[in-house]
């Protein structure tokens, strides 16, 4: 089966799936419903999961999407490990998914079993290098203590700061969903659980596609 033929059938599911999240159903009910009737791969299933949300969320999320131009003279905190996966997984050329809330996202959400690779510092320095050239004040970076070192890409993360003489720090925590969710700060993630509560947001991987050549996936 083709790719384009492949995307066709994800244009089709996602119209059935947003109309049942629309009708109250469940999002991981409806997905294994969608899903089985289009027998969708583990990926695609994972993008319909990812990317198809209701109207009401995704006009929530979007009241709070900042443009780059207004992280001037702000405090950014930014989800470590949510960031740096995508960012990787655009290094690595895998395609990401352009979704209804406006926000980039990679197809498979893997921070959960992150893993320091040779593009770990690379795709740090993407992140960082932008936020200092969108002028901000103070960046805080923060990681799930919980996945295995942590500790030494918060380091690292440390590092390159005073390499680039940004302002801010980086460590390691238990609840960043609930930090992130509680900050009155700029947070940078695309977690929608955060998304629907924080004050506000930037999109950090969108704003380094073009500059990157990401391949985006619409649906």
């Amino acid at each position: 089966m083709s790719a384009q033929l492949r995307l066709d059938v994800l244009k089709e599911a996602k119209t059935d799936l947003k109309f049942l999240l629309e009708r109250g159903y469940r999002r991981r009910s409806a997905l294994k419903l969608i899903g089985d009737r289009y027998q969708l791969s583990r990926a695609e299933r994972s993008i319909l999961y990812r990317s198809v949300m209701t109207e009401q969320e995704a006009s929530i999320i979007r009241s709070k999407h900042l443009k780059l131009e207004q992280l001037e003279n702000e405090k950014v905190i930014v989800d470590g490990f949510n960031v740096l996966n995508t960012i990787e997984a655009m290094l690595r050329g895998e395609p990401l998914i352009l979704c209804d809330d406006g926000v980039l996202r990679d197809i498979l959400e893997m921070h959960s079993k992150y893993k320091p690779s040779q593009l770990t510092a690379r795709a740090l320095g993407e992140i960082l290098g932008l936020l200092k050239r969108a002028g901000v004040a103070e960046i805080e970076v923060l990681y799930e203590s919980q996945i295995s070192r942590s500790g030494e890409i918060a380091g690292l993360t440390r590092r390159m700061l005073s390499e680039i003489g940004l302002r801010g720090d980086a460590r390691t925590a238990k609840t960043v969903d609930s930090l992130l969710i509680k900050s009155s700060e700029i947070v940078a993630t695309s977690d929608s659980a955060i998304l629907l509560k924080c004050r506000a947001f930037i999109d950090v991987p969108q704003n380094l596609a073009s500059i990157m050549g990401a391949k985006v996936i619409m649906l």
